[in-house]
């Protein structure tokens, strides 16, 4: 199904000309991949509320350690950029530092555009057109 969405997405891209952004990202390269929280709103995370991602693209699927309870839900990533997280479900543990967590997976769900800034850094934008501050900053763990 993703495969076959994935083409007829690109078909229309290619006939209709309204890709905005030629420069295709390697889903592969992302498939299976692990990440560290390192910036949430250009602020530099502290270590006490460390969050983590893996991201599974051929099974559509986000999954980690938030501040204090462990997540996961559906990720669709596509090779123009988009992203759309949704359905996050997490463990109920209640600790010192939820605040954390609660605009991690927010933002998580938020998220429209990701890029890639070389092999090592992952960011997430709330705004369509990647414009502004990134939500998310992880480095690859």
């Amino acid at each position: 199904y993703f495969v076959a969405l994935f083409l007829l997405t690109s078909l229309l891209c290619v006939s209709c000309g309204t890709c905005k952004n030629s420069s295709k990202i390697n889903l592969a390269s992302l498939d299976g991949s692990s990440w560290e929280l390192t910036h949430m709103d250009g602020i530099e995370i502290n270590k006490d509320a460390l969050q983590t991602a893996t991201i599974s693209i051929s099974e559509a699927r986000i999954a980690g350690h938030a501040a204090c309870n462990s997540y996961g839900g559906e990720c669709f990533a596509y090779s123009d950029g988009r992203i759309k997280i949704g359905n996050i479900m997490s463990t109920r543990m209640a600790c010192s530092n939820m605040m954390y967590e609660r605009i991690f997976l927010a933002a998580l769900e938020e998220a429209k555009v990701f890029r890639m800034d070389g092999a090592n850094t992952l960011k997430l934008y709330s705004t369509h057109d990647a414009s502004g501050q990134p939500s998310l900053t992880f480095r690859r763990k």
